[in-house]
């Protein structure tokens, strides 16, 4: 049985949003997963099928209905199978801009966070299965915001553990700021140490079925990778190659290279947050 892990002692300094010259605003919106309506899903399902990217060369071995070139989709059955298949231990955030406060226009979804909780041992987990964010308000740290809002859920004050599995070195970026962490000095051993029992631990049936790679869980590893899994997901790379680019160049990246077929595994031990009450909002104002 895994004992409790000792949470780093950092401070946390959050970001700040940058100012728009227009009425434009985003809010943030959190519910948990037993109040997560169909319509809601579905909204979440079109985003991600508009934004998340398209299939890669190899895409034709997954099945024969997924094609190089085509966006990558998403329904709503699935991603409920995917994000919301334990709904009492899953919460969603969401992100909407609101263009003008005075127009009757509704808000507009242009990002959503699906994260799932469990047990490790006497530890507790709070793992991202999903980040998504509108390609038109991106580098607006709209992924950062929609991780900082969980600590605002009560159950996610406990967490000491936090995790993903993403192809896009961005979505790793937002949890290490989430983690009061740094890309560019991840602890390492951490991850080798605890990845394999913390996915076996989950309830999400695709990390339990995922293969940990990279030269922390591979002897004889040649192609680059470090922390990473291989889900088998033939997503084209050519975007988050880019930013994983920009990233090195300011030696802001330690989880190694990203291969055909897999995604980057980052975990963080996180200090658990006190969460905030509605009396406590109130009395701050």
């Amino acid at each position: 049985m895994p004992s409790p892990v000792t949470p780093p002692n950092r401070h946390l300094t959050l970001p700040c949003n940058p100012t728009s010259p227009s009425n434009a605003s985003f809010f943030y919106r959190i519910t948990v997963g037993n109040n997560v309506s169909d319509d809601t899903l579905k909204a979440c399902a079109d985003l991600f099928s508009s934004n998340y990217g398209i299939w890669g060369d190899k895409a034709s071995k997954i099945s024969t209905f997924t094609k190089a070139g085509q966006k990558v989709k998403m329904t709503s059955a699935r991603l409920r199978a995917q994000c919301l298949s334990h709904p009492e231990n899953t919460v969603l955030v969401t992100c909407h801009l609101q263009v003008d406060p005075l127009e009757s226009e509704r808000p507009k979804l242009c990002g959503h966070a699906f994260a799932s909780m469990w047990d490790y041992g006497e530890n507790k987990i709070g793992w991202v299965t999903q980040l998504v964010v509108d390609e038109a308000v991106r580098q607006r740290y709209v992924a950062t915001q929609l991780l900082q809002t969980l600590k605002v859920h009560a159950p996610f004050s406990r967490i000491n553990i936090v995790g993903l599995v993403s192809s896009h070195p961005a979505a790793c970026n937002a949890l290490a700021k989430y983690a009061a962490a740094d890309l560019k000095d991840v602890n390492l051993d951490f991850i080798r140490v605890h990845a394999k029992g913390i996915l076996q631990f989950s309830p999400i049936s695709y990390l339990n079925d995922t293969q940990l790679k990279g030269v922390l869980f591979e002897d004889n590893c040649d192609n680059g990778s470090i922390s990473s899994v291989f889900t088998k997901f033939y997503v084209d790379h050519t975007e988050p190659l880019k930013v994983l680019a920009h990233y090195k160049n300011k030696g802001q990246w330690c989880l190694g290279e990203l291969a055909d077929g897999h995604e980057f595994l980052a975990i963080f031990p996180i200090t658990p947050v006190s969460p905030i009450s509605p009396i406590r909002l109130r009395n701050s104002k």
